[in-house]
């Protein structure tokens, strides 16, 4: 038995490999299977965010793919009686230094490993960014959030990911300092601005002057912001257009936040009637629209004022209190519009149009002149 057992020991070193592999390829399969699954399900039955929990599952699904290949190359590597060759003739040639100084020591091998260093903390910074974002999400009841949190995470994260790639790379902590010397004389030569909008980014996100999801107007440009970045922001329109805005732009240039500290705001709805119109009644129509219209907010003061005799009509003005993050300001003044046109055309309330009269100071002579037919 034993000499037959001694005819076998050369598939004992394959055991241990062959073993890694298969827990490996397990693993990677019922978390495909199961767990996305189960991560679904979850966000289904709670009502998270999907565009966040498609956000967890895309980077997690592509973390999980990096990983299992990183398992079967390092299988490979060590794999009995071929590891001697491949160490030998692959790996010590990829270690060969390339660049080597003092501060330096960068080969092949370090490159590779610095760049899947980076790769692989990017995801995972991804995913955390990800699960802040559906957490805070869920925390205001699905309302529009005006958070960066997770943007301040992300971005902070990527400096320390930057560094430890660098390291990875062979490139140590001495050589910082010359860079650091070469950028400030590149800053000089050319890329102010580009530092000035990476400042400005940081300055926005910790001082939240602008905040993700706040409606804003700078210049003639009027819309949400939906993205906050080191060197960018993103702005999104009514007619969803996004427009990039360098970070320094909304520092230095004057602008409205309309939900800055309070998203409730009060909007002003101009509307003339003809001079024969009973004014009590369109006061009693005006306010009775603000009551009858959702998004207008009933526990603040709903005023319908009287505001002067024009030319051609006698101007009143709605004021209500909308909470901009539910509807912006346009669509809330078309839809009050809409409203009152058809209470007033209900209830025989006329608009009028702008009338003049006109007197010919000397008398009109009107000349009729007859054509003859053929």
């Amino acid at each position: 038995m034993g000499n037959f057992l001694k005819d076998f020991d050369f598939i004992v070193p394959f055991l241990y490999p062959i073993s890694i592999l298969a827990t490996s390829l397990i693993i990677y399969f019922i978390l495909k299977k199961y767990f996305f699954t189960k991560l679904k399900k979850f966000q289904e039955r709670f009502d998270l965010d999907k565009e966040a929990f498609k956000g967890i599952i895309l980077n997690l699904n592509r973390l999980l793919n990096i990983l299992l290949v990183l398992v079967i190359l390092n299988v490979f590597i060590h794999f009995p009686y071929i590891d001697i060759y491949i160490q030998k003739y692959i790996i010590s040639i990829l270690k060969i230094n390339i660049i080597e100084t003092e501060s330096i020591k960068i080969s092949i091998y370090s490159l590779i490993k610095g760049i899947l260093t980076f790769y692989i903390l990017l995801l995972i910074t991804k995913i955390i960014r990800r699960i802040i974002e559906a957490y805070i999400k869920f925390k205001s009841k699905k309302e529009e959030v005006a958070s960066t949190i997770d943007i301040l995470v992300y971005h902070t994260a990527l400096i320390f990911i930057f560094f430890i790639a660098l390291s990875n790379m062979g490139i140590t902590w001495k050589i910082l300092l010359p860079i650091a010397g070469a950028l400030g004389i590149g800053i000089g030569f050319g890329i102010q601005d580009i530092v000035n909008n990476f400042i400005s980014g940081f300055i926005i996100l910790i001082g939240r002057t602008i905040k993700r999801g706040d409606w804003i107007t700078i210049g003639d440009k009027f819309g949400k912001v939906v993205d906050i970045g080191v060197r960018t922001s993103t702005i999104r329109t009514l007619d969803n257009i996004d427009i990039i805005i360098p970070n320094s732009q909304l520092i230095g240039n004057q602008l409205i936040n309309w939900s800055y500290i309070d998203p409730v705001i009060r909007i002003h709805i101009p509307v003339g009637v003809s001079y024969g119109s009973d004014v009590e009644k369109v006061k009693n129509i005006l306010i009775e629209v603000a009551q009858n219209t959702d998004f207008v907010i009933k526990n603040k003061p709903i005023e319908a004022r009287f505001i002067e005799f024009g030319d051609s009509s006698l101007n009143f003005e709605l004021l209500v209190w909308i909470n901009i993050r539910r509807i912006p300001i346009f669509l809330a003044k078309s839809e009050l519009n809409y409203k009152i046109w058809f209470a007033f055309k209900e209830n025989g309330i006329e608009i009028p149009f702008p009338q003049r009269d006109v007197w010919f100071k000397n008398e009109l002579i009107i000349k009729q002149h007859k054509v003859d037919k053929e």
